[in-house]
């Protein structure tokens, strides 16, 4: 702060044009604000097809620091001329801010000590799977931030761009990872890619170059591979540092990658002896690059065969509770804090259960972004708000005198829990802890109040609810962009008569949409559930096999008159289109032609037609009734073609004009019309979990409401109205 920031700027520049180029680059740098905050440029004379780097910096006055808590941005707009003439520009975001590592004091963001609070994430969400639009990334990094995440890591793949915007903007620091470990053209090509697309976002903040290689981690095969990789790193982006996910590492003398990373990453502090590593290598800096793999499931409170429990008491061998890391890493700011396995729950590698379990239950939120119980104990001592939540919840018929265990997550420095208004005892909060009690159950309200300095600061209730009653929907936001793109996410709450949800609620909802919108998905965070999150039409298909076909050859491809609809082609000789080659002599050219009568009500019923052929090679041009209906160059591929505007009932001429280039080639591995009927109404439906799912709904290009509705038997219907709007509604909010 009160200092200057010279900004290193390059473009690379290819002369496309026959002739030579007077190049002229001009840099401009907006501020926050969007104010010009510093300019300059810089030229070159480049001959045809020739390729330049010019390079310059400029000073930007009392830079606004990138944090996650200010994530202040600059934007750069470069700009290429040609003898006065603009060709081309481009709009880049950056931020300014430094990023350092101290052996003692752990991470520095602009020259301070900054604990590590982050989260490891693989690109997956319930309803759409590894497809996310860009809204949902906001979403996912806003339910992030609301926890006190701070950073993410990206295991174990290079983020999409779009990630990396979302956290740019909104503000979360970012370890990208790298897919593998290899020193090989190929890989070391895949790592120059990433860093040259991702080194301008401010929220990276380091390059993990590999995760968990068990077999060469610890010896000098992969301290090799391993510097490889970070000298490239380091020649393409001299500002960051490197690291790597190592689940295994040596107490005392460092081996392997250990004696070449520019900082040690820890995977699981059971793993190896952590503070004996930082004994011995005192100049080493660290960061815990993977911890926890705790295991909880929402809304459930005991272990089950099916589930976990959503108390923080369920962890493998060689992980901890959240409670257990996060007491290690608060006390050692040389670690540098660290990232929990993981943010959400995500698709395979079901966990702690096999099958029926579909996905892991490591998340601090579920597959749909739903809070898990433990999401509040590191809000807790993650933020600095007042924060006190209780669990479990307050619906158990028939255990009326039962001893429940009752849990406080809290960062007030006391908690008194009452029952129905009886105070049942006021404790002590130990740092960075929880808070027991074990209470006789009794229907009615279970409630807490925290304490701060003597004073009430917060306090919070579960209820015993009704049975289920009603539908609530719930928009994360109401008005979004008619660009079919953008997404708004829906929470489906089922709710009793007083409007509460019910947590134990299991009812069956069905959806309906109207509007210019669609469903793409919907989930409930059900690790075993196996409804289905996309609706996919049930269409009827049925073929027609295309099997009478004549050939002749032609000398040339141009104006052929044997494409007509009506030329007769009944002198011809007959040709099996069924064999995997031939039967065309490499630079032969020829007509294939066939016949297909169809019936009002074979296109009537049939929402598309396609025409479909297992290999035209090398290439044709495919004719139904004399009109062009497509092309293909691929004799590799099928060739498929959408023909039912050029049909009608009666009989149909099909021509396909081939010309082969090399081998045997022709119209080969059969031919066939693909009639697919209409398809049927949308039936979309998911049951709620715990009282809860979620439903995501994507714009299209027009502007509309949209009205979503829900219903379920014996419940009164809910609804929604979004505002799809055509002028674009800012979604990047800090």
């Amino acid at each position: 702060p009160g200092g200057e920031a010279t900004v290193h700027l390059q473009a690379q520049l290819h002369n496309w044009q026959p002739g030579a180029a007077t190049a002229r680059v001009t840099w401009q740098i907006l501020g926050p604000s969007g104010k010009v905050v510093a300019a300059t440029n810089a030229s070159a004379n480049l001959d045809s097809a020739g390729e330049i780097q010019l390079e310059q910096t400029a000073v930007v006055a009392a830079p606004e620091l990138w944090s996650p808590e200010s994530p202040r941005c600059y934007q750069l707009v470069t700009t290429v001329e040609n003898a006065g003439q603009v060709v081309d520009s481009l709009s880049t975001v950056f931020g300014i801010r430094t990023v350092a590592f101290d052996p003692d004091r752990g991470f520095l963001l602009n020259g301070q000590p900054y604990v590590i609070k982050g989260t490891c994430n693989h690109q997956d969400h319930a309803g759409v799977g590894s497809a996310l639009p860009d809204a949902l990334q906001l979403f996912r990094v806003r339910r992030l931030k609301e926890m006190g995440c701070n950073a993410i890591r990206t295991s174990h793949n290079e983020p999409t761009p779009e990630l990396l915007d979302a956290c740019d903007q909104l503000g979360l620091l970012v370890m990208a990872e790298n897919r593998r470990l290899g020193s090989e053209p190929q890989n070391l090509a895949c790592l120059e890619q990433q860093i040259r697309q991702d080194r301008n976002h401010p929220c990276v903040f380091i390059w993990s170059l590999c995760n968990e290689e068990y077999f060469v981690q610890r010896d000098a095969v992969g301290a090799r591979m391993y510097q490889t990789m970070q000298q490239l790193a380091h020649q393409l982006d001299p500002s960051r540092l490197c690291t790597a996910a190592m689940n295994s590492w040596s107490g005392g003398k460092p081996d392997g990658i250990s004696t070449v990373a520019d900082v040690q990453g820890f995977n699981y502090l059971n793993n190896s002896d952590m503070d004996g590593f930082h004994r011995s290598n005192p100049h080493q800096p660290c960061i815990g690059t993977e911890e926890a793999s705790a295991y909880y499931t929402r809304g459930i409170y005991e272990n089950t065969r099916l589930y976990d429990s959503a108390y923080d008491d369920n962890k493998p061998g060689y992980g901890a509770t959240a409670e257990e890391w996060w007491k290690y890493y608060a006390a050692r700011p040389w670690a540098s804090g660290a990232f929990v396995w993981t943010g959400f729950d995500y698709r395979g590698e079901p966990s702690p259960f096999d099958w029926p379990s579909i996905n892991s239950e490591f998340g601090i939120l579920d597959t749909c972004g739903f809070p898990k119980d433990v999401f509040y104990y590191y809000q807790s001592w993650w933020t600095d708000r007042p924060v006190l939540h209780l669990m479990p919840h307050w619906n158990w018929p028939g255990a009326t005198g039962r001893d429940i265990d009752v849990r406080a997550f809290a960062n007030c420095q006391e908690v008194e829990l009452f029952l129905n208004g009886r105070s049942l005892g006021r404790q002590a909060m130990p740092r960075n802890s929880h808070l027991q009690w074990s209470v006789k159950y009794e229907p009615g309200i279970l409630s807490a109040k925290g304490y701060t300095d003597g004073k009430e600061v917060t306090e919070t209730r579960v209820e015993t609810t009704g049975e289920p009653a009603a539908i609530r929907l719930i928009p994360d936001r109401d008005t979004i962009n008619a660009d079919g793109e953008d997404c708004s996410v829906i929470t489906v709450a089922v709710v009793d008569t007083a409007g509460r949800v019910v947590p134990t609620a299991s009812n069956l909802v069905h959806f309906t949409l109207n509007g210019p919108g669609k469903i793409i998905g919907v989930g409930n965070g059900n690790p075993i559930s196996h409804e289905a999150d996309v609706w996919l039409s049930p269409a009827a298909v049925h073929p027609m096999a295309l099997d009478d076909w004549r050939m002749l050859k032609i000398p040339d491809l141009k104006d052929r008159p044997e494409v007509a609809a009506e030329f007769d082609d009944r002198q011809w000789p007959r040709v099996d289109i069924r064999s995997a080659a031939g039967p065309l002599a490499p630079e032969e050219a020829a007509v294939y032609r066939t016949h297909c009568s169809l019936t009002t009500n074979d296109l009537a019923d049939a929402g598309e037609v396609l025409l479909n052929f297992g290999m035209i090679d090398d290439a044709g041009w495919v004719y139904v009734n004399g009109s062009l209906a497509g092309d293909a160059h691929d004799w590799q591929s099928d060739a498929t073609f959408e023909v039912k505007k050029y049909l009608h009932p009666g009989t149909n001429s099909i021509a396909v004009v081939v010309k082969n280039h090399a081998a045997a080639g022709g119209v080969n591995k059969g031919g066939q019309l693909v009639f697919a009927a209409n398809p049927a109404a949308a039936a979309w439906q998911r049951s709620v979990f715990n009282g809860l799912a979620q439903v995501i709904v994507r714009t299209d290009p027009q502007a509309g409401d949209i009205q979503l509705s829900a219903q379920a038997d014996g419940l009164t219907e809910g609804g929604v109205t979004l505002h799809s709007q055509s002028h674009p509604v800012r979604l990047l909010t800090p």
